[in-house]
């Protein structure tokens, strides 16, 4: 039932199966981006400032109460290429200890940001081998490690690393955590206080169906009041209406990140498409997706998956590699299927409103 309850409210094309590359569009979203933008907007000219700040802070707290976390600790951003720069330009410059740990399995656009920070003075040091297993991270991370970058899932075959032992590790041996998880909010349990997560980058773009331009990210509080943003504008300010050309003060919470003057759009989508998913509730998506995957999983041949099989080691999308990928891309064109594929394989994510005949449909397309 929660299938066709979730799909009452979003507009969800056929036989999709791409939401970890864009979730779908809530019905909602126009008329909500009607009443709290361009309604404000046209009667109130400028003061609809006021009202605009308001949807910021109420972003906050739906991301914080998502995340396990307050308001406080949460900044919007636009990407999370943005959010990365920012959090790596506001920790002190790196001295004797300045290595970034990460992974070849990192999204591309966190490796160029961190690509970039050899200019600042910091090295890059790859983990090697299996990186859900934490003790390669543990024999990577040493004295001269600054700060680990560990995504949550993977986006090219789902796997889930163990973030909280990752962030552990990085803590024993005095290095800064930062965790992605474009591909796992929304759609598997996150708690960043359970974590001891130093920061936290996600999206909206995907499973949270937001739309783009909805990014934030997290920090805790010791990172708070350690951390001095350099990529600042007059709503990092502790009072952004001050005036004062001479007087720049960083706010005490999360918005020191912020930086100049937003756009409200992206946020009043966001807002709606998060109302609508925590009417649902995260744990009933969570084990829908999950015995909507295994339902796939179970007809197709095991050596031919790339993703676990195993539903709490995996997040949300299915990768398949065939033998013959030429044989299963062809069927899934004339089928009029929407996926991705990469080099691990064929990507297929479901969600809350997949529809059970769509996924009767895929099964049979693979299991063929």
């Amino acid at each position: 039932w929660m299938h066709l309850t979730m799909r009452e409210h979003f507009d969800v094309p056929d036989r999709y199966f791409l939401s970890h590359s864009v979730g779908c569009l809530p019905k909602s979203s126009r008329k909500a981006l009607s009443d709290h933008y361009f309604d404000p907007w046209g009667h109130m000219g400028g003061n609809a400032w006021t009202h605009w700040l308001s949807v910021l802070d109420q972003y906050r707290a739906n991301i914080g109460a998502l995340l396990g976390t307050a308001a406080d600790n949460i900044c919007p951003q636009i990407n999370i290429s943005s959010a990365l720069t920012k959090i790596i330009y506001s920790l002190p410059e790196p001295t004797s200890r300045n290595v970034i740990v990460l992974s070849e399995q990192d999204f591309p656009t966190n490796g160029f940001v961190l690509q970039q920070a050899q200019r600042a003075g910091y090295r890059l040091k790859f983990v090697e081998g299996d990186i859900t297993d934490a003790t390669v991270w543990n024999d990577t991370i040493d004295h001269s490690t600054a700060i680990v970058h560990i995504t949550h899932a993977l986006s090219n075959t789902s796997h889930l690393l163990p973030v909280k032992t990752l962030s552990t590790i990085a803590h024993q041996k005095g290095a800064i955590s930062i965790i992605d998880i474009a591909q796992s909010v929304g759609v598997v349990p996150v708690n960043v206080t359970a974590w001891n997560a130093d920061f936290v980058i996600g999206t909206g773009v995907k499973f949270l169906c937001c739309g783009p331009g909805a990014c934030f990210l997290y920090a805790s509080q010791p990172m708070l009041e350690h951390c001095a943003p350099i990529d600042v504008g007059w709503f990092s300010h502790e009072n952004p209406f001050e005036m004062n050309i001479h007087d720049f003060r960083y706010a005490h919470d999360a918005m020191k990140f912020f930086g100049g003057t937003p756009s409200p759009a992206p946020f009043i989508i966001a807002n709606e498409s998060l109302s609508l998913l925590n009417a649902v509730g995260q744990d009933i998506i969570h084990n829908t997706i999950q015995s909507s995957l295994s339902f796939l999983i179970d007809a197709i041949d095991s050596t031919q998956i790339t993703s676990p099989h195993i539903a709490t080691a995996r997040g949300a999308t299915l990768v398949v590699n065939p033998n013959n990928r030429d044989n299963l891309r062809s069927a899934l064109n004339t089928a009029s299927i929407s996926y991705d594929e990469r080099k691990d394989g064929f990507r297929f994510s479901v969600h809350g409103y997949t529809s059970p005949s769509d996924l009767h449909d895929l099964r049979d397309i693979i299991a063929a």
